[in-house]
């Protein structure tokens, strides 16, 4: 079986620690939250004793990286090693609207991203840290072991299990659609946050061949490697609204260009082209619904009563090692979010 993980983004931020608890104590493995925030995640230290947790998908440019680092060396003190950094490009578009710029060549971004923080978690905090690449510069001193690592000049307090020399290394989780991505994530990464969206057949013939060839060159295997399918969720006792619901979502991050390997690598160009030309042609909602056939929708999405979507999750057994269900929730209102995320855990909870 599956380990099982659920995405709280979307919900309210006052409701996560508490669903977040209820996760936990219906048997989730893992608690994924929203965005670029890595503080939120500190809640989770509080709420939680058990699970692992992660931060959604943090965009890489957002953030310095000895912020970003010390960020999450502080996070993972407090939970005990439960905190998972999940990092992702963003889409061009999104970069431009939100951040004010393109950011080009992201993959090399994010590898010199990744070696940058290793270096100054794997570093003592009595030593110097110095790295420079094509895009990133990090320079000061280490944040491995006691002394002044933190903000603040607050040390860390090494727990007795572990020796006082070892390192404090978040795992990094990446977020990938395409093929360069994928091979990134295989060849630096501790796991994948798959896109939700992803169907078995696009996981199967793209994602794994190329996570394949990263594992490949950084000498692993699949065990060494925690591919997570993010599920697309709806759950209604009105099947007919939890498929217009799942459709909508889909049709919403369909319409990004940089995301047309998915459907084209199927052969689903025709919807494709639908889908766009009801976005970008402000054609409304019932539009980019229409715009998704219902064999599109079963095949990138779960929806239903709570015994239609577990039958249908069994999909994506053996075929990842982590199933996170995520609310289809770009037509919902509030309320209707936190009721869909309280029935995934109802429904795929012990």
């Amino acid at each position: 079986m599956n380990r099982r993980g659920v995405s709280l983004a979307y919900t309210a931020l006052a409701d996560k620690p508490t669903l977040a608890r209820f996760a936990e104590e219906r048997g989730f493995d893992v608690i994924w939250n929203s965005g670029d925030s890595v503080a939120l995640n500190g809640s989770m230290t509080q709420s939680t004793e058990q699970a692992q947790f992660g931060t959604g998908v943090v965009r890489a440019f957002v953030h310095e990286p000895r912020a970003l680092a010390i960020a999450c060396a502080e996070v993972q003190e407090l939970s005990g090693d439960r905190f998972i950094l999940g990092l992702g490009g963003g889409t061009k578009r999104a970069n431009i609207n939100q951040l004010g710029r393109e950011f080009d060549h992201p993959a090399t971004r994010i590898r010199e991203l990744i070696h940058a923080m290793r270096l100054a978690w794997s570093t003592p905090a009595s030593e110097p840290v110095a790295y420079s690449g094509r895009y990133v510069e990090l320079t000061g001193t280490g944040l491995r072991g006691r002394g002044q690592a933190l903000a603040f000049g607050q040390p860390y307090s090494v727990p007795a299990e572990r020796k006082q020399d070892e390192p404090r290394e978040t795992p990094i989780y990446l977020a990938a659609v395409n093929k360069a991505m994928f091979r990134l994530a295989g060849d630096l990464c501790h796991g994948l946050c798959g896109h939700p969206m992803a169907s078995v057949r696009f996981i199967k013939e793209t994602a794994w061949p190329a996570i394949d060839v990263g594992l490949q060159r950084s000498g692993r295997s699949r065990s060494d490697f925690d591919h997570e399918a993010w599920i697309i969720t709806a759950i209604s006792s009105d099947r007919a609204q939890a498929l217009r619901e799942v459709k909508h979502h889909m049709a919403r991050f369909m319409a990004t260009r940089s995301y047309a390997i998915v459907l084209d690598s199927q052969g689903y160009e025709g919807v494709r082209h639908a889908i766009q030309d009801a976005f970008f042609n402000r054609r409304g909602s019932d539009a980019l619904i229409a715009a998704v056939s219902d064999e599109v929708a079963y095949a990138h999405a779960i929806f239903g009563t709570p015994d239609e979507v577990r039958e249908q999750a069994t999909r994506y057994e053996g075929v990842v090692d982590t199933s996170t269900f995520y609310c289809a929730s770009s037509l919902m209102s509030p309320e209707r979010i936190h009721e869909n995320v309280k029935l995934i855990i109802e429904t795929f909870g012990q």
